[in-house]
């Protein structure tokens, strides 16, 4: 089994807001396929190229999501989404 030294990165988005979440820095032609926590993301949300696009999340979309690029499931990136009422920036 091959194991991926990738580490996730971390996107912080607001509850209720539509959230895009990109593949790496894969063409916008790629064939990619999402799991979120191990799981086969859901068919509700809407996949573009590389990109997986979630609308009006709230807190059961917070998770681990991975991406894979087809046909072989090469994982190319890693994602950790978390959602909350209000992100406060400090400059």
């Amino acid at each position: 089994m091959y194991l991926s030294s990738k580490v996730a990165r971390n996107q912080y988005e607001r509850m209720g807001s539509d959230v895009t979440m990109q593949c790496g820095s894969l063409d916008n032609d790629a064939s990619v396929s999402w799991k979120v926590n191990g799981t086969d993301v859901k068919a509700q949300h809407h996949l573009e190229g590389p990109r997986l696009i979630l609308t009006q999340v709230d807190l059961g979309h917070n998770g681990l999501y991975s991406c894979f690029q087809n046909p072989h499931g090469e994982r190319r990136d890693t994602i950790y989404l978390h959602i909350g009422m209000q992100w406060l920036y400090i400059t």
